[in-house]
């Protein structure tokens, strides 16, 4: 047990007895440095011997190689690749330099990450320790990030340490932290006693103790560098800890012989993973392993397995940043020079890194060298490598031209990659160099789609349109893309009317295409606008001649191509064909671990199942795509998925969930300038409110998303839903004027070509308003629905005409009708129609037969969704691939579906209670 630490080592032993009985955590260790973070993490080591350990560092001088944290970790246990998903193992086996590299985003690498400690963990538990976390490179802290947030019953415990100040604490959210504080009095004298030689004079324990402030570290480091030489530091005013222990190691080191000195230096720079030929690298100086005895002597660096090491990472960064710039330097050409051409572990990444920190001049053949080796293609090196080695050849780069491609090429290797915020840097930073006009256009370009992606449309509208006209000369098929983007950022915003001016004007330059199929997003986004806002025979015409290119799911596209379809699907209210189309891109997304893609399409599938009346499967889709959305910092596919959960959630009556998702949604709108998708999850809120009967509240809500749809050219449709909402609001406030106003929007969008929907929902509200002809009009309103599978809009046209009939005194037709009604909102759990259905339907003399909850209420979000994968017939490792889940999570949730599900106990018998829940 650490002297004074007590709780924490027992809430570190509890995480570990967890562990042991299938319980994973994570947990986030902070503090300032020498307040035993790393003692804490080692504590934690020494009572899981029994458990399969893995550590990492992150070590400052290499925060800038991608993945060398993941390698480090998982270097012990790279046997057990071959027991996780091909492509998963494949990503992962690039990015560790194990194996060829593949052309995937890095979230590819952060699913391999979960698979293969789910894999680890099935021959018993494990405890992953990540110290200096602040120093870890970002590619590995993200992957481990998405494993951990994943963590179910693998029985895996992940623990990292960081500096106070660090943001990686947030970066692992929602991880819990523990914040580590400094000793009490005892606790600090305790450890004085225990780790002094001698017992000190009291006037130096006094001194130490006023100095340290409860600092370990500080405790047992300063009386030991006091005592080979040192002084005791003037620090003045009080300084932080790390400061102070800083200028002291600082004193030490400057006490030191200059070739001990040189020779801390040269392995400061090379890192605790140095080469096999370190011995080679001290030679090149005149320097051997016996200069650096007077460091051991002085308690500065210490014999570890044969090597040198330093006592603390403070002491190699005292002697690093102590050295002058020209040493700094000189060192680093050693080191770059020993990694040309060397075949260890990153070497490549390091060679290019220590060279830019060399101090060298700007040299083409230099940065020629780095850019043949970031043009390997996908068979040599993953996208996060070849961003940084474009990166790095571009600041060797002599012109500015050329320096601008370069970074040009780095940006759009860390955007594939999923590397937003750095591909923005890259783009800006190059945008100062383009001296060509058609290389700044390229920049723009791709700075606006990062910005789309990054979920700020209007600033990307912006930078688009201030390059169209310089783009008409120079490619007019690059203007038409170009058009496509600030069409696709105007449907973001919601304005209709400039989207179907764009895209027009993207269509008069299509023909500058000379391959048909890359005009596709651009020909597919005309179609959508003018589906949903111009000439719909025409959209509908152009989305069928296309049908035959959007059957084949493709992601390399510029634009989310299959969810544009999936729009326009929506847009016709062909939902079968939306289903299908979206359901492939969605497994063709899983199979590709295409992260940020795969959010996009869930949340646009989560809207057509929930008009399919398939709740459950739209709530978890949702709830997968918030997920997903913001561990790959997409806010608008947030957004997105937010209002479309606020929605179901509204007719399942989950009042509060319903109201929380859309404060969320408009909040994140509101800063992300996304007014649409603050608008529909508005429009859930006005559905909420007149389910549960609160007529006034409801039209107030809805009332505000027609004043936005109106303004920005859209009417009504199912991705933005509101009047027959609105109308059927007013008709119980007796405001008919205004109903039938209403009703004007949908006659007129019902009257745009064949939309069963829009169509059943005027007829519906029109027999509202003409009570004498209400059977009439809600019968023709269950004749436009035909076939087609909308549950909800027949449970509320029965509903609305039982309601009429018992009002008119025919209560045995009333019956009837509410009877039925009844009986789908029970099935599909919607809560307050089925109890306003049940009022009324005691109203006129019937009795309900109450079939209570549907059976996949009681299930979690992400219980859902393993139903959902195992319903499809898939495997448990499938499912778990699918779902960025480990296999041993899949089988608890399982487990957990089969006790909460009465007479289900076999997955043949899962599979056939989904498949009845899904029936019309």
């Amino acid at each position: 047990m650490l002297v004074g630490r007590t709780a924490e080592c027992a809430r570190l032993a509890d995480l570990v007895d967890g562990a042991r009985t299938g319980h994973s955590a994570a947990l986030v260790v902070r503090g300032e440095a020498g307040i035993g973070k790393t003692s804490l993490l080692g504590y934690a080591e020494s009572v899981a011997r029994d458990l399969t350990r893995l550590h990492t560092q992150g070590i400052e001088t290499e925060r800038e190689l991608p993945y060398v944290g993941l390698a480090d970790l998982f270097r012990p246990v790279t046997d057990h690749l071959d027991r996780i998903p091909e492509r998963q193992a494949a990503a992962l086996t690039g990015a560790l330099a194990l194996g060829p590299a593949v052309a995937q985003d890095r979230f590819a690498v952060a699913a391999g990450t979960l698979s293969l400690l789910g894999a680890i963990s099935e021959s018993g538990p494990v405890l992953v320790v990540v110290d200096d976390t602040q120093w870890l490179d970002p590619y590995s802290l993200d992957a481990l990030a998405f494993a951990t947030r994943r963590l179910g019953r693998e029985g895996v415990v992940a623990l990292f340490a960081t500096r106070d100040t660090d943001e990686t604490a947030s970066r692992l959210a929602p991880v819990e932290s523990l914040s580590l504080h400094g000793l009490d009095a005892g606790a600090a004298r305790e450890l004085v006693a225990e780790e002094a030689g001698e017992p000190l004079p009291p006037h130096d324990v006094q001194w130490l103790l006023s100095e340290a402030r409860g600092n370990p570290l500080a405790l047992v480091e300063l009386p030991a560098l006091i005592a080979h030489g040192g002084h005791r530091p003037d620090t003045g005013a009080p300084l932080p800890i790390g400061d102070i222990l800083a200028r002291t190691f600082h004193s030490a080191i400057t006490r030191l012989p200059d070739p001990t000195r040189d020779a801390m230096l040269l392995l400061a720079v090379l890192g605790p993973r140095p080469l096999a030929g370190t011995e080679r690298v001290l030679s090149a100086h005149e320097l051997t392993y016996a200069d650096l005895e007077p460091a051991e002597r002085a308690g500065l660096m210490t014999v570890e397995g044969g090597a040198y090491i330093f006592r603390h990472p403070l002491v190699r960064s005292g002697v690093y940043h102590g050295a002058t710039a020209v040493r700094r330097w000189r060192a680093h050409r050693t080191v770059a020079r020993a990694l040309q051409g060397a075949r260890a572990p990153a070497a490549l990444e390091r060679y290019a890194w220590h060279l830019s920190e060399s101090g060298a001049d700007p040299d083409e053949e230099v940065a020629a060298a780095l850019t043949k080796a970031a043009s390997g293609g996908p068979a040599s090196l993953t996208f996060p490598l070849a961003a940084r080695l474009y990166a790095h050849a571009a600041r060797f780069t002599p012109d500015d031209e050329g320096k601008a491609l370069r970074l040009l090429a780095a940006a759009r290797a860390a955007q594939a990659a999923g590397s937003l915020d750095e591909a923005a840097d890259l783009l800006d930073r190059a945008l100062d160099h383009a001296a060509y006009e058609r290389t700044r256009l390229d920049l723009r370009q791709l700075r606006c789609y990062v910005d789309i992606q990054r979920g700020r449309p209007a600033r990307a509208r912006e930078q688009l349109r201030s390059a169209v006209d310089e783009a008409r000369r120079v490619d007019p098929a690059l203007a038409a893309v170009m058009l496509g983007g600030i069409t696709l950022t105007e449907l973001a915003i919601g304005d209709l009317t400039a989207a179907r001016a764009t895209s027009a004007e993207s269509m008069q330059l299509a023909d500058a295409f000379g391959d048909v199929s890359a005009a596709l997003p651009v020909r597919l986004l005309h179609a959508l606008v003018e589906l949903l806002g111009g000439n719909a025979e025409d959209g509908r015409a152009l989305l069928h001649e296309l049908e035959k290119p959007l059957a084949v799911p493709d992601l390399s596209f510029p634009y989310p191509v299959s969810g544009v379809g999936g729009l326009c699907y929506l847009a016709t209210e062909e939902l079968d064909q939306g289903h299908a189309l979206l359901d492939r891109a969605v497994h063709a997304a899983r199979s590709s671990s295409t992260v940020g893609l795969l959010a996009h399409l869930l949340g646009t599938l989560s809207v057509v199942e929930f008009w399919r009346g398939e709740w459950n499967a739209s709530l978890a889709h949702a709830d997968e795509s918030v997920r997903l959305g913001e561990d790959t910092g997409r806010v608008i596919e947030v957004c997105r998925a937010l209002a479309a959960q606020a929605r179901t959630e509204a007719v399942l009556g989950r009042e509060a969930d319903c109201r929380s998702h859309e404060a969320q949604c408009r909040s994140l709108a509101a800063a992300a300038e996304l007014p649409m998708d603050a608008a529909r999850a508005r429009g859930a809120l006005g559905l909420l409110e007149l389910g549960l009967g609160r007529y006034e509240d409801a039209a107030t809500h809805l009332e505000e998303v027609r004043a936005f749809s109106l303004a920005n050219g859209r009417g009504d449709g199912l991705y933005l839903s509101w009047a027959a909402d609105l109308a059927e609001a007013y008709v119980h406030l007796h405001r008919t004027d205004e109903a039938y106003e209403v009703l004007r929007v949908l006659d007129h969008e019902a009257g745009r070509g064949r939309r069963p929907i829009t169509a059943a929902a005027a007829a519906r509200c029109r027999g509202m308003l003409e009570p004498a002809y209400a059977e009439r009009h809600m019968d023709r309103a269950l004749a436009e629905l035909g076939d087609i599978q909308a549950p909800f809009e027949r449970g509320r046209t029965d509903f609305a005409c039982g309601e009429l009939l018992r009002r008119l005194g025919r209560r045995s037709e009333a019956r009837r009708r509410l009877q039925r009604a009844l009986a789908t909102f029970d099935r599909l759990g919607a809560a307050g129609w089925a109890g306003r259905a049940a009022a009324e339907l005691h109203a006129a003399g019937g009795d309900r037969i109450d079939s209570g909850p549907t059976p996949l209420d009681g299930l979690t979000p992400q219980e859902l969704r393993v139903a959902l994968a195992v319903g499809r017939g898939v495997t448990n490792h499938e499912a778990a691939e699918q779902l960025f889940l480990s296999v041993k999570t899949v089988e608890f949730h399982l487990g957990n579906i089969y006790r909460k599900l009465d007479g289900v106990h076999r997955r043949a018998q899962l599979v056939r209670l989904l498949s009845e829940s899904a029936r019309p």
